[in-house]
């Protein structure tokens, strides 16, 4: 099965202007333009977003099974684009507002999204974040000294956690993971390392920014070390016992950390990045529409993993476009890619396409035609209507049958047998009857069933364009993988038009 959604908003993000808003254009670009001195590089990069509420409704009630999800935009004339290059996708990790404006407009119109905001010129709340890294490798650390002596029941606190020594097995911990045990009066190392384990293991649960790190025996060590990005320096220690001693001042076990803000570089969008937010398609030659596999963005929305705000589209380059060793910052001319957006008046709509194998295989007393019978066979459909409402799911029947049926003593026509045809290698494929687009290809996701009844396949109009005209065709592949293999079509122009 395939089902589309059509973009909710779009939008082109130029770098040469960095507080225009082009929500409103027809035309989507991704360009890059060098300066006369080949060294001043502009870029522009596409946003957009769809709408997974129906699409994730459709996976929680198991309608939708194991789907793989395409991202399709459609050319609009590309132009001098390189011999071969690559474009990529990625998650929008901040929301934004699609904006009325145009490339084109006098003056610039600033509502919505730009390189520069996110929203609109007014509120102008940018793109630029900051996150929190180390410098060097110096790090805010503090030392735990346990000294000899009986420590059952005493306890101590870090940063506002409270860990306590009580007697029992390492084997167990409860479940806040801030007991530790021990042998009452002992101060061996094991001990420390059992404390050592606790923070580590649990630093999530326990909300500490540090690792610490376990030494000696009588007396034992732990060291804390804030090495991770998001240290709060100045962390407080307490304990009820004098057999615990912090290096330096108790009200800064944790201290001198050297964490900074960083600042991100101005403009252009962010994005996340790493496993499985990456998704890309390469290009030879000439230009073509996009049909780009964004299964595992789309995965991490639908998961709650990240929140939906649309994909960006652009040639490798880094935030605000500095890095000048790659596609964007390079002074190497690539071409602009050009794709009908939203506001098209064509039917080339960029939409997010899901497909999923629903089909199913059930012949009851049904037989199947033979390898010699598709060879020569008549294959029809029954039933099809003219027309069908957008909101319709339908159910198409399919009938193959031998050209000349072998005859029978029977009441009925042997023309009217229905016969099965080829298991999971029986596909149908749907066309613009006006274009000749391909909606839905041959594929995975386009198998022919079977019930008691014969052959079909079902097909959610709600994913097809409205007040439009489509064709159906087959592919039926017999004896796939033999020697004998045969692979045939069947196009008789069985059309149908969805309407409002």
């Amino acid at each position: 099965m395939h089902y589309f959604e059509f973009v909710t908003k779009d939008t082109t993000l130029y770098q040469v202007s960095k507080s225009l808003n082009s929500g409103l254009d027809e035309i989507l670009e991704i360009r890059k333009d060098r300066g006369s001195d080949a060294s001043t590089i502009r870029v522009s990069r596409v946003l957009i977003k769809f709408d997974l509420t129906d699409i994730s409704s459709s996976i929680s009630n198991g309608t939708i099974s194991n789907p793989k999800y395409y991202l399709n935009l459609y050319d609009a004339g590309s132009e001098e684009l390189n011999v071969e290059q690559t474009l990529y996708g990625y998650p929008v990790s901040q929301s934004w507002d699609m904006g009325s404006g145009r490339l084109d407009s006098a003056p610039i119109i600033e509502d919505g999204v730009s390189w520069n905001y996110k929203d609109d010129n007014d509120t102008a709340t940018s793109w630029t974040g900051s996150y929190t890294t180390l410098a060097g490798d110096s790090y805010a650390s503090g030392t735990l000294i346990v000294n000899e002596g009986d420590y059952a029941n005493q306890e101590f606190n870090i940063g506002g956690v409270d860990f306590t020594f009580v007697s029992g097995s390492t084997a167990v911990f409860n479940d806040s993971s801030t007991q530790i045990f021990v042998t009452s009066g002992s101060t061996t190392g094991s001990s420390v390392a059992n404390l050592e384990s606790a923070i580590n293991d649990n630093s999530s649960l326990h909300g500490l920014p540090i690792v610490v790190e376990a030494s000696g025996s009588d007396p034992a060590y732990l060291i804390l070390s804030g090495s991770i990005a998001g240290t709060i320096a100045n962390l407080s220690a307490g304990s009820s016992s004098v057999v615990f001693e912090f290096s330096g001042d108790k009200t800064k076990a944790l201290e001198n950390g050297t964490d900074l803000a960083v600042t991100l570089p101005p403009g252009g969008g962010t994005w996340y990045t790493g496993s499985g937010y990456e998704a890309s398609q390469s290009f030879t030659n000439e230009p073509t529409d996009v049909r780009m596999d964004v299964t595992d963005i789309v995965n991490k929305w639908v998961d709650s993993t990240v929140p939906n705000e649309g994909f960006i589209l652009k040639r490798s380059g880094s935030v605000g476009n500095l890095d000048t060793t790659v596609e964007e910052g390079n002074n190497t001319h690539y071409g602009n890619f050009k794709f009908f957006s939203r506001e098209t008046h064509t039917v080339f709509q960029p939409k997010l396409e899901v497909e999923w194998d629903d089909s199913t295989w059930t012949t009851g007393s049904l037989s199947a035609l033979s390898n010699t019978d598709v060879e020569d066979m008549i294959l029809y459909m029954k039933g099809v209507r003219p027309e069908y409402q957008e909101t319709s799911k339908t159910k198409f029947r399919v009938v193959g049958r031998e050209r000349y049926p072998v005859k029978t003593f029977s009441t009925t026509s042997d023309y009217l047998t229905v016969k099965t045809l080829p298991s999971g290698s029986t596909y149908y494929s749907i066309r613009d009857a006006h274009t000749e687009d391909v909606i839905i290809p041959f594929g995975s996701g386009s198998k022919v069933s079977c019930d008691s009844t014969g052959n079909y396949f079902n097909l959610w109009m709600n994913g097809l364009q409205s007040e439009r005209f489509y064709r159906v065709l087959f592919k039926v592949v017999s004896g796939s993988g033999t020697a004998g293999e045969t692979v045939q079509y069947f196009d008789e122009n069985w059309t149908f038009k969805v309407s409002r």
